[in-house]
C-alpha cells in the first residue's frame, strides 16, 4: 500500500513539474548573499523592524529593479528603494527565507538568508528576460538655449534647432559636450542604465557682451565677421575682437574692429559718407535721349544721381548715330556737368514705284511728285516712314516701311481699280455729306445733295450739321445699278411702346436734362445715344440706352417690356412656368386689343364629298388681356361660284395662353347661325356649336396671324343622317386680325 501511494505521489509531482515548465519559460534566480563588510553606512541606520531592532540591508543587483517583488511570509519589507541597476530592501534580521517574484517568470521560493542587524548584504537577481540584456537606452538632453550644438564621446558636433535632443546610447558612461553661441560650453560625464531612460537638463552660462551701434544714416546692413547681422542697432557678440562692416547703397562702406568685453556694453559710432553726386547731363539737341547704364533718364537735359565708380553715359536718337561718353570712373572730384554733342544723322536710300503713275502720293504726310511714277532719293533719313497713295476710282493704299542706314529700301505699289456705282444722295438742308474711308479722314461730298459715283459694295456715309453733330448710314451699291435718289434724314423718328398701361417714360441725351415723353407718339431726335427710363409703382424700373447714331432707319419703334416687382422669370424643375413668368406675357398682351377687321381663309373636310372653301370677315373683335370676345364675326362660303351660298354669324369667346418667343395658343368656343335661313324664312334655322384652337404668332403686335383648327357640331335645323353630305364637321385655316393694341 505504501508503494502504491508513492507511485501516485511521484506521478502528481511529475505532472506539476510539467505544467510549471510549460507555463513559465523564465525563472527568477539569485546568487547567495554575501556580507559586504566594507559598507558600514547601515551601522547607524535608523530603519527598525516591528520589534524595534535595526534592519539589515539587502542590495540585489539587477538591470530591471522595478520588475521584482519580495514576500517574507508573516513579516514584511520595512523599506524598499529602486536604485540604478539595483533594488534595496530593509528587512528584519529575524528573516530566514523569502519568496522573490517577477512578472512573466517563475518565482524563486524559499530563498534562504542569514542576517545580522545593521549589516549590508549583496546578491544578483536574474530572470532571462530580454530587458536584462538590452545594450542601449533612450536619452533626452534638454537645453534652454536654442539652437545648440551637442557632441557625444568626441563625435562631430550636431546642431539641434529645438530645446530637446533625443538619441539612443549604449549602456554605460558617456562624455557629452553642449555649446551655444555666446554661451560657455559645458562638458560632463553621464551614465546610462538599462533600468530607465536617461533625462538631463543642461544650463549654459551666458558668455557675451553687447554692442550699441549708432549710424548717421538709416536702412543700412550690418555684417559681423562677414556674416549678415539681423539686428542693426543693439546686438550681442562673444567676447573678443570682431570685424564690423556697415553697407548702404550710394554710401561708402564703413569698416572697423570691435573689442567686445564679457558682460559689458561697447558703443560704436559709424559716420557714413556719401559715395554719389548729382550730375547734369545736357544734349545739344532737345530730342536726344539720355541713357545711363542702359537706363533712360530723360530727353535734352537731365539731372541724374551717379554712384562713384565706372558708368556709361549715352546719347541716343532714332535715325542718328549713338554718342557714348567714354567709360569713366566717377569720383567726388569728377566734373559735374556732362555734355552730349550734336548727333550725326543716319541716311539710307529710297526707291518708290507707283502704278498708275498719275496717283497722288504722300510720304510722311507731305505730298511728293514722283517722276513718271518713280521716286528716288539717294540720301533719305533712316527710321520708319509712312506712305499714302490715292486715286479716283482706285483702292487707296496705306503702308509703312523702314529705311536702314547705308542700305537701299525699295517699294513698289500697284493700285487696283474699284467698281463704282451711280448714286444720288439727298438729306436735310445745310447738312454736310461725307464718305467715311478706312484709316483716313472722311471725304466731303457736298451739302444737302450729292450726285456721282461711289465704290461698289458697302459704304459708310457720315452726315454733319452746323454744330458738328454726326450720324451715320450704311449704303450698299451695285456697280451695275443706279441708285437715284437715296434720302438720308439727319434727325431720327423715335416711338416708345410699353407693355403696361400708365407710368412715365423719360429720356436723357448727352449734356441734356432728363425730360418726359408720351408713349406711342413719334418724336424727332438728333442722332445721339439716349438713356431711357420707364417707371411705374409696383413694377421694376426699366432702364436701357437707345443709340440713334448707329441705326440706319429713319423711324425706330422701341418696345419696353416692364416686369412686375418679384417677377423672377424662372421655371421649376418640371419646366412649368411660374406665375411670375406668365405675368410678363400677360402684361405683354396689353390692357386692351380692339380689332378693326378680322379676315381669313379656310377649307373643311366634308365627309368625303371634297372640300368647301370659306372666307372669313369679322368686325370688332375685342380682347382684354387674356380673355377675348368676337361679337360680330361672319363667315361666307364661296365655292360653286355663289358667294352667298352660305352666310353665317359666329359670335365667339376666347382664352389666350401666351408662350415664349412671341406666340400664343388661343382656345375658343361659340355658335354659328345660318343667316340665309332668315332670308328664306325656314321653319328651323340651322345652328351649330363650334370650338377650336389656334396658334397665334406675334400675339402682342398689331397684326397677329392665327393658324386654326375647328370642329362644328349641328344642334338645330340639320338632318344628322346627312351630315357628311351637307354640313362640315372639321376644318383648318388661317386668319389675320388688324387692330390697335393698347
Amino acid at each position: 500500500m505504501v508503494n502504491g501511494f508513492s507511485k501516485w505521489l511521484s506521478l502528481a509531482l511529475f505532472l506539476l513539474a510539467g505544467i510549471a515548465g510549460v507555463n513559465a519559460e523564465n525563472h527568477v534566480k539569485a546568487t547567495a548573499l554575501t556580507h559586504d563588510i566594507k559598507d558600514l553606512s547601515q551601522r547607524s541606520s535608523k530603519i527598525y523592524d516591528q520589534n524595534g531592532e535595526r534592519c539589515a540591508l539587502i542590495r540585489f543587483e539587477t538591470p530591471i529593479p522595478s520588475y521584482f517583488s519580495f514576500n517574507l511570509g508573516a513579516q514584511q519589507v520595512e523599506k524598499r528603494e529602486n536604485k540604478d541597476d539595483e533594488v534595496w530592501i530593509w528587512v528584519s534580521a529575524d528573516v530566514k527565507k523569502m519568496t522573490i517574484r517577477c512578472s512573466e517568470c517563475s518565482p524563486l521560493k524559499d530563498y534562504r538568508v542569514s542576517l545580522k542587524a545593521g549589516n549590508v548584504y549583496r546578491a544578483k537577481l536574474t530572470t532571462g528576460l530580454p530587458q536584462e540584456v538590452a545594450t542601449t537606452q533612450n536619452v533626452n538632453i534638454y537645453c534652454e538655449r536654442i539652437p545648440f550644438y551637442i557632441s557625444i564621446d568626441g563625435s562631430e558636433p550636431v546642431l539641434n534647432a529645438g530645446r530637446n535632443y533625443y538619441t539612443e546610447l549604449p549602456i554605460g558612461a558617456h562624455e557629452i559636450n553642449v555649446s551655444s553661441k555666446m554661451y560657455k560650453p559645458l562638458s560632463k560625464t553621464i551614465r546610462v542604465y538599462r533600468s530607465r531612460p536617461y533625462m538631463d537638463t543642461i544650463r549654459l552660462e551666458d558668455y557675451s557682451g553687447e554692442v550699441l551701434l549708432t549710424a548717421t544714416q538709416s536702412s543700412y546692413s550690418v555684417y559681423v565677421d562677414d556674416e549678415l547681422q539681423k539686428q542693426n542697432k543693439r546686438f550681442k557678440l562673444e567676447p573678443g575682437m570682431h570685424k564690423l562692416v556697415i553697407k548702404k547703397d550710394r554710401y561708402e562702406t564703413f569698416e572697423t574692429q570691435v573689442d567686445v568685453k564679457l558682460n559689458e556694453q561697447t558703443s560704436v559710432y559709424a559716420a557714413l559718407k556719401p559715395a554719389f553726386s548729382i550730375f547734369t547731363v545736357t544734349a545739344a539737341d532737345d530730342d536726344t535721349e539720355i541713357w545711363i547704364d542702359d537706363e533712360y533718364k530723360g530727353r535734352g537735359k537731365a539731372n541724374v544721381e551717379i554712384v562713384w565708380g565706372e558708368h556709361s553715359v549715352q546719347g541716343r536718337r532714332p535715325g542718328y548715330d549713338t554718342f557714348e561718353f567714354p567709360i569713366h570712373d566717377f569720383t567726388a572730384n569728377s566734373e559735374k556737368a556732362i555734355k552730349i554733342p550734336k548727333l550725326n544723322k543716319q541716311y539710307g536710300s529710297l526707291h518708290l514705284s507707283v502704278t498708275p503713275k498719275e496717283a497722288f502720293v504722300m510720304l510722311d504726310g507731305v505730298p511728293i511728285e514722283p517722276t513718271d511714277g518713280v521716286y528716288n532719293v539717294a540720301r533719305y533719313p533712316t527710321g520708319t516712314h509712312y506712305v499714302q497713295i490715292r486715286m479716283t476710282d482706285y483702292s487707296p493704299v496705306r503702308d509703312s516701311f523702314t529705311v536702314v542706314s547705308g542700305q537701299l529700301s525699295t517699294h513698289e505699289y500697284l493700285l487696283t481699280p474699284i467698281p463704282l456705282g451711280q448714286i444720288t444722295i439727298h438729306t436735310e438742308s445745310e447738312i454736310g455729306i461725307y464718305l467715311v474711308v478706312k484709316d483716313g479722314e472722311p471725304i466731303f461730298l457736298g451739302h444737302t445733295d450729292f450726285q456721282g459715283k461711289l465704290p461698289a459694295g458697302e459704304n459708310v456715309i457720315e452726315l454733319r450739321n452746323l454744330d458738328g453733330v454726326k450720324c451715320y448710314y450704311r449704303i450698299f451699291l451695285n456697280d451695275k445699278e443706279i441708285h437715284d435718289p437715296v434720302t438720308l434724314p439727319f434727325k431720327r423718328e423715335l416711338m416708345i411702346r410699353k407693355n403696361i398701361a400708365g407710368g412715365t417714360i423719360k429720356l436723357k441725351g448727352p449734356q441734356q436734362p432728363e425730360y418726359q415723353i408720351k408713349a406711342n407718339k413719334k418724336i424727332k431726335l438728333l442722332p445721339y445715344p439716349y438713356a431711357l427710363t420707364v417707371e411705374k409703382k409696383g413694377y421694376i424700373t426699366y432702364k436701357d440706352t437707345i443709340d440713334l447714331s448707329v441705326t440706319n432707319s429713319k423711324s425706330l419703334i422701341y418696345r419696353a417690356n416692364v416686369r412686375r416687382v418679384g417677377d423672377t422669370l424662372q421655371t421649376n424643375k418640371s419646366g412649368y412656368k411660374s406665375p411670375a413668368f406668365l405675368q410678363r406675357f400677360y402684361d405683354n398682351a396689353g390692357k386692351w386689343f380692339i380689332g378693326i377687321i378680322d379676315f381669313g381663309y379656310s377649307f373643311d373636310f366634308n365627309g368625303g364629298n371634297g372640300y368647301r372653301h370659306q372666307v372669313h370677315l369679322g368686325v370688332l373683335p375685342f380682347r382684354y388681356r387674356m380673355l377675348g370676345v368676337n361679337p360680330a364675326d361672319f363667315e361666307v362660303t364661296v365655292n360653286d361660284g355663289n358667294i352667298f351660298k352660305t352666310l353665317c354669324y359666329r359670335p365667339r369667346l376666347s382664352l389666350v395662353l401666351p408662350c415664349n418667343h412671341g406666340f400664343a395658343f388661343t382656345f375658343y368656343g361659340g355658335a354659328s347661325v345660318n343667316i340665309n335661313d332668315w332670308y328664306n324664312k325656314v321653319e328651323k334655322i340651322r345652328t351649330h356649336l363650334l370650338g377650336g384652337v389656334t396658334m397665334r404668332f406675334n400675339y402682342s403686335g398689331r397684326f397677329p396671324m392665327d393658324l386654326f383648327a375647328e370642329y362644328k357640331y349641328p344642334v338645330q335645323g340639320v338632318d344628322k343622317s346627312t351630315i357628311g353630305k351637307y354640313e362640315q364637321l372639321f376644318r383648318v385655316g388661317v386668319i389675320f386680325t388688324g387692330g390697335i393694341d393698347l
